[in-house]
């Protein structure tokens, strides 16, 4: 093995270190069901679990009574709940889905820097182009949860990397077996797991063929019958699957009940339909935003300034793509052929998908789904962009920048993944329980008010707590007091922080040095502060109590609802609430 393919080595084996870094600091940060549709997806691994398949018909979301609202095909929730049955791992399956992303997420990296060291014999651009996906949050992210996203972009991965191979390092020779089984084993992959990714195949290939059908036509030619019968069984594999789904279920892509889509339709019937130009610049700043965020059902910690990185990046990139149609439509440049057309690839995608959103939005009023991790397929493709130029860049000082931002990006990355898991107290503490949503407070914490929230001892020891606090944006000042009561009315743990120290929108710790406690038994969490005036307080950040429906009321369909920390109530001023305060209990 020469000097330079070492190199790529251990490009590949650093990014991989590092994304699994970054990857267990996400999983360790935060509970199964706080990322997107987390719950959602452990239902249909549930059901693989017991029945060997996801059912379509009557399966419901974990820990809820409601039926399940996916519509993806069964290829992840197949591989995790069979995993978990072969490896007597049922009681840990949400674990175990996370870390098989984890797993996923080291195959698109190594396949994504080998394509990219292929193409452009480059070292410079293999690491960078590789990096580009560490920096994107969700990729990380997803590649950390419970979801089908991952393996999906596994199947787009391993066609684009079949495809620039025969299309491209090899078209002067006889189509490779190997490539033609990347493509349709990436085909089945992205088809059996969902419906963006099917659709990204189909624009990938179409593309390919409408600015490569010269090429093309020579390579079919030249396809043996063995590979002839790889194809072949390969589309048999979608087709069976799509028949046999349709046959049994009614229909391609079954769920159990409606979208979030017919939800908000049902409740909103009225809903204001927003006009193209306004529709049109939420959707494209959605997906930007999304792009440089890591987001779910939790608040998650971030940098502005990694923030600002990103999306710095992220116009070098289109500048990038932009360059390659220049220069591919007003000269015959071959180096950039294959990587025209699955750029054109990615429009044809973004036309599509958006009047699907924009027609859906028409019908029901809805306008989520404005997320970047549907384009993810495209992502391999963004690497490839970026390898691509910095190849053929001649300056070193343009290189040397580019460098330093991508490498900036990538170092920076690790702080809303790691920022949770670098505390003390979680390396110190056995259990961790939290409840980190917050929609509300309730008003300036001053002198004659109190805030409490009832919680369950988890063990016999507590080491302290932590509360989502807001400052108001301000500089106050004084002694803010925290005590944990027990069920007589006696204070068994107190204490005090001051309020200059408190940063706004952040978790404050209470430090209550390993206090005794009885395990099952209930408590209450008090906050006081006997010298603060509206305008020197702070506030604690709640979660207001969920309220279903009318519509949904009693039934199975629509959104769960219910309190996201069963085990204690959330009081003001010895009221109770409902809903809960955000919070996190370290117990020992």
């Amino acid at each position: 093995m020469n000097k330079q393919k070492v190199t790529v080595v251990l490009i590949v084996v650093f990014l991989s270190i590092f994304y699994l870094i970054l990857g267990i600091g996400y999983s360790q940060s935060y509970n199964p069901g706080f990322f997107p549709d987390e719950f959602a997806h452990m239902g249909y691994v549930v059901d693989v679990m017991k029945n060997n398949f996801p059912d379509y018909n009557n399966g419901l979301i974990y820990s809820s009574n409601k039926l399940n609202y996916l519509n993806h095909p069964a290829l992840y929730y197949f591989i995790v709940g069979e995993l978990a049955s072969l490896l007597h791992l049922q009681d840990a399956f949400a674990t175990l889905g996370r870390y098989v992303n984890m797993a996923i997420s080291l195959i698109i990296i190594a396949l994504t820097c080998g394509m990219l060291y292929q193409t452009t014999q480059s070292r410079l651009a293999t690491f960078v182009g590789g990096a580009f996906l560490l920096i994107i949050p969700m990729f990380v992210l997803l590649g950390s949860a419970v979801s089908n996203d991952q393996i999906n972009v596994l199947g787009c991965t391993l066609v684009i990397c079949g495809l620039l191979g025969l299309m491209e390092v090899h078209k002067d020779s006889k189509p490779l077996t190997s490539c033609i089984v990347f493509i349709c084993a990436g085909g089945i992959i992205a088809s059996l797991s969902k419906a963006t990714g099917s659709l990204v195949i189909v624009c990938l290939l179409v593309s390919v063929a409408i600015f490569n059908f010269s090429l093309l036509i020579k390579i079919i030619k030249k396809i043996s019958v063995k590979q002839w019968l790889i194809i072949t069984a390969s589309i048999a594999i979608v087709v069976i699957y799509f028949v046999w789904t349709h046959s049994v279920y009614s229909g391609f892509y079954p769920a159990p009940q409606g979208t979030p889509a017919a939800w908000f339709w049902i409740e909103h019937p009225d809903a204001k339909r927003l006009p193209f130009s306004e529709f049109f610049g939420n959707f494209l700043n959605g997906n930007f935003v999304t792009l440089t965020i890591p987001y779910g059902h939790v608040y998650i910690m971030d940098s502005e300034f990694r923030i600002f990185i990103v999306k710095v990046i992220l116009i070098i990139v289109a500048v990038m793509a932009g360059c390659i149609l220049l220069k591919k439509t007003t000269s015959n440049n071959d180096f950039y052929r294959v990587t025209f057309s699955f750029v054109m690839a990615f429009f044809i995608f973004f036309i599509i998908y958006l009047f699907t959103i924009r027609d859906m939005h028409l019908k029901t009023g809805y306008t989520g789904a404005m997320q970047a991790r549907y384009f993810f397929g495209f992502l391999p493709i963004c690497s490839l962009v970026i390898a691509k130029v910095l190849s053929r860049i001649k300056s070193n000082l343009i290189k040397g920048i580019v460098f330093i931002m991508m490498s900036a990006a990538l170092v920076m990355s690790g702080y809303p993944a790691l920022i949770k898991v670098s505390e003390l107290q979680v390396w110190q503490s056995t259990t961790i329980i939290e409840q980190p949503l917050f929609n509300t407070s309730y008003g300036y914490l001053i002198k004659g008010r109190r805030f409490e929230q009832t919680i369950l001892a988890e063990s016999n020891t507590l080491r302290g707590v932590e509360l989502m606090l807001a400052t108001f944006a301000r500089k106050n000042h004084g002694p803010v007091t925290l005590v944990l009561i027990d069920n007589s009315g006696k204070t068994v743990a107190s204490e005090v922080i001051m309020m200059e120290n408190l940063a706004d929108n952040t978790y404050a710790w209470f430090d209550f040095r390993r206090v005794k406690i009885i395990k099952n038994q209930q408590y209450t969490l008090r906050l006081t502060c006997d010298e603060c005036t509206q305008d020197n307080a702070i506030t604690w950040w709640a979660i207001k109590q969920e309220f279903e429906a009318p519509v949904f009321l009693l039934t199975r369909f629509g959104p769960g609802a219910g309190d996201r920390y069963a085990k204690g109530k959330a009081y003001v001023d010895g009221a109770n609430v409902g809903g809960a305060y955000a919070f996190r209990l370290y117990f020992q």
